[in-house]
């Protein structure tokens, strides 16, 4: 029993004194969790540690557990910001760790932050504002609010926790400036050796999320170096729209993690499709590439004390899959490419596979060592950087090997193909062609010498010399001379458009772009061009030469020469692009064009084949196709000879009555001729006049040189059966929907003449309308004359039914329309 009292005595004293200590340890630990006394102390710790001004607004404290909750925090930026927070917060909650507030220590623990608001800046020198220079007690504290004891206040984070978080990124220093938003960030061991991080956000609607751990995390300046390597590393993983884009791994050490500097990190990627990735790459082109790897070895290249980033690929190993690489080069597209360099003395060689326009391309080069390929691309070829490019593949070979850039490159080209197609649909075939390039003073000067081109189409030698400061104000200069002894110009324009049915396009609005005739002041150019002979519009031409002189704006050809069949091609052409509105000019004794080249060019139906002969002298001003037609100004011929015309485009100018003989295939011109004089916005047509087996047809009248207006009157001849018939036409509209009708005299009635020929063939002659024409159209000069007679009414129907099938079927109605007006019976 006396061991019993003696034990329940003992175990009331324990009871007592623990209620005692307890009691005494909450009264303690409230007076040290005094929320005015705390908030105080932190401020005091805070300013301190980072030399920046803080506010914290209601700070509450709880006891059991040790707590503290603090609202609206705003850390203000680094000297010389713009006057907006570094970080600013609506509240902050977090565990107190009692016992490190016996050593002037509030640790604090499971740190949760409501929607805090981050700017990290870094200016050109470096200067970061996320690092804090410590210094004494600040202003802001007030004296009755320093700590009692010598020993300062200390804040000292554990594990951190973040909602709904923005963070902007304005690095001067590297020129990158963002904004992510951040999902959460989850950070432990913030106060350890080795913190680690789970963040999440996005960035222009684009996901990623960061995890991975560092070295020890301290906000203060000083202490680091680069002989001081704090490890990092990370995987970073992005997505697109919810789906996965690619990942990176970053492992290494940094030393100056404030300036980017003394770094040393390996870097693997995988991306599905980099295309995914193009918010990341603003303002930057990003290829469509697809299956794309990366392995890399990156230090910093850069003297200690330079601010400047200048990262060093130690190794590379890119890979590729395919993709559609079009916008750089017209029909390429890439099958796989890869890069490699094991290390920087080791060779760069690129690889890869695809094709273009259709066939089979396979790339084999090399660009000297790695520390070389990069040097040259950081110094923009200063230095000379040695090369082998070979192409190959279904459309031939291509070589380039030798140096280039530094003082004086030297490159070597070779090009071999079989049949290379042209971006115009036309082709060289069995192609040979080397030259030799030279660069002098760092790219200021290159040589083209040595050119051969040998291929089916075309032979020439030549050289040509680029200086790229010689001209007016500092523009380019080019000059040269190019020597063809053969040139195939048919075959180089690429195949003809087939002329349509319809005999012109549903609309033809004047040109109202503006001509890029600015461009002629940005080079200058005094180059001579010769052709042994040439073929052009099925005629073979011989002595060829155009000498191009351009200057400061003012562009001339002269002379503008060549002999062929029967005629001298022989003119001058001048464009003054030098003041606000451009002048064209030129003088033409005889030049010589494909039919179908001009109806391209100018935007009409490809009616006629041949070979135009043009003769005159014109003038016009303007910045656009519409201001130099409605300012031409001059005289001009056009004639054709041995060429076809389109059934349905000559039709529709004559009307009804000739379209039963015209049909709408081919059908052959023996000879066209025009020719007009041109002022104030008009052409006046003197003469016109064309004949073809079927039909003869003269006229005159006028064309609005804007508005394709026409008011012309025409006198076709019609020959069906044994019998000729002309009625006049007038024709109005425009060249796009042009408008015939039979033409009545001032008495009203029509002017109807008749030819009759026999069936022998004997009987009225249709005159020759061609010399008369040509002689005018060509202004006395020289010319082809068309081959065999002029077209006579004959009582044989079916040679103009062989010569025209397609017309056969509205002879009868041709015949019947006669019939009608009393012209046969």
């Amino acid at each position: 029993m006396a061991n019993s009292a003696t034990l329940r005595r003992g175990l009331l004293a324990c009871a007592a004194a623990i209620i005692v200590v307890a009691g005494g340890g909450a009264f303690a630990v409230h007076s040290v969790l005094d929320p005015q006394a705390l908030r105080a102390r932190a401020i005091a710790a805070i300013e301190r540690q980072t030399g920046r001004e803080v506010t914290l607004g209601s700070v509450e404290v709880h006891v059991f557990p040790a707590s503290v909750s603090v609202r609206d925090i705003t850390l203000a930026d680094m000297k010389g910001g713009d006057g907006t927070p570094m970080f600013s917060a609506r509240a902050l909650n977090a565990d107190v760790g009692v016992m490190a507030l016996l050593h002037h220590r509030i640790a604090l623990e499971n740190v949760t932050l409501d929607h805090p608001v981050l700017h990290l800046r870094r200016n050109a020198d470096g200067q970061a504002n996320w690092r804090m220079t410590p210094n004494g007690p600040q202003a802001s504290l007030p004296a009755a609010a320093q700590p009692p004891s010598g020993t300062p206040w200390v804040i000292q984070p554990g594990s951190l926790r973040i909602s709904d978080a923005s963070v902007g990124w304005d690095d001067r220093l590297s020129g990158v400036k963002t904004q992510l938003a951040l999902a959460h960030v989850r950070v432990d061991g913030l106060a350890g050796a080795q913190p680690s991080f789970d963040v999440a956000g996005t960035r222009d609607g684009a996901a990623f999320t960061l995890s991975g751990h560092t070295g020890a995390i301290s906000l203060t300046q000083g202490g680091g170096g680069r002989d001081v390597k704090w490890p990092v590393h990370f995987q970073v993983a992005f997505a697109d729209h919810d789906r996965a884009a690619g990942t990176f791994t970053l492992d290494g050490t940094v030393a100056d993690p404030d300036r980017a500097k003394g770094y040393d990190l390996k870097v693997d990627g995988q991306v599905s499709q980099l295309a995914d990735l193009a918010p990341w790459f603003a303002g930057h082109d990003v290829p469509a590439a697809r299956d794309v790897t990366l392995s890399a070895r990156v230090v910093d290249g850069s003297a200690p004390t330079d601010t400047k980033i200048v990262p060093q690929v130690q190794a590379l190993h890119l890979r590729t899959g395919p993709f559609d690489a079009g916008r750089y080069l017209s029909g390429l597209q890439v099958g796989s490419l890869s890069v490699d360099a094991a290390g920087p003395k080791e060779t760069l060689s690129v690889a890869g596979t695809g094709t273009w326009s259709g066939q089979d391309l396979k790339l084999a080069a090399s660009f000297g060592s790695l520390d070389q390929a990069e040097h040259a691309v950081l110094t923009h070829l200063s230095d000379s950087l040695p090369l082998s490019v070979d192409l190959s593949g279904g459309a031939g070979s291509l070589r380039v090997a030798g140096m280039l850039g530094g003082a004086r490159a030297v490159v070597n080209v070779t090009a071999s193909s079989g049949h290379l197609a042209l971006p115009n649909g036309a082709a060289l075939d069995h192609l040979e062609a080397t030259t030799h390039l030279v660069s002098d003073g760092n790219g200021a000067h290159f040589a083209l010498s040595e050119l051969n081109v040998h291929s089916t189409q075309l032979a020439l030698t030549g050289t040509l010399d680029l200086t790229v400061h010689g001209g007016h104000g500092g523009v380019p200069l080019l000059s040269g001379a190019v020597d063809a002894s053969w040139l195939d110009a048919d075959a180089l324009r690429g195949p003809v458009t087939p002329a349509k049915a319809a005999p012109v396009p549903t609309a033809q609005k004047p040109g109202t772009e503006r001509i890029a005739f600015e461009r002629l002041r940005d080079i200058d150019m005094d180059v001579r061009v010769s052709v042994a002979q040439m073929e052009l519009a099925s005629d073979v031409y011989r002595q060829a030469l155009m000498h191009v002189a351009l200057r400061e704006g003012r562009l001339g050809i002269d002379p503008l020469q060549a002999t062929g069949t029967g005629r001298r091609i022989s003119g001058r052409l001048s464009v003054d692009a030098s003041g606000d509105v451009p002048v064209v000019s030129g003088t033409i004794a005889t030049l010589v064009l494909p039919a179908t080249w001009i109806e391209q060019h100018a935007g009409m139906p490809v009616a006629v084949q041949g070979a135009f002969q043009l003769v005159g002298e014109a003038s016009a001003r303007g910045n656009t196709a519409a201001e130099l037609r409605a300012s031409m100004d001059g005289h001009m011929g056009a004639s054709l000879v041995n060429g076809t015309i389109d059934g349905a485009a000559l039709g529709s100018l004559v009307g009804q009555a000739a379209r039963g003989v015209t049909g709408s295939g081919a059908i052959p011109l023996r000879c066209f001729g025009l020719h007009m004089t041109m002022a104030k916005g008009q052409a006046n047509v003197d003469t016109l006049g064309l004949q073809t087996p079927v039909l003869s047809m003269t006229g005159q009248g006028s064309v609005g040189l804007a508005s394709y207006a026409l008011d012309m009157r025409l006198v076709p001849l019609v020959m069906i059966g044994g019998t000729g018939a002309s009625v006049p036409v007038r024709v109005g509209g425009t060249l796009s929907a042009p408008r015939p009708r039979m033409d009545a005299g001032a008495d009203g009635r029509y002017a109807i003449g008749l030819l009759l020929g026999g069936a022998s063939g004997k009987g009225t002659t249709v005159p020759d309308l061609c010399p008369a024409t040509l002689k005018a159209a060509r202004e006395g000069q020289a010319g082809p004359e068309p081959t065999g007679a002029a077209p006579q009414p004959t009582g044989n129907v079916g040679s103009l039914v062989r010569d025209n099938p397609k017309a056969a079927q509205k002879i009868d109605r041709a015949k019947s329309l006669l019939k009608g007006l009393g012209l046969i019976h």
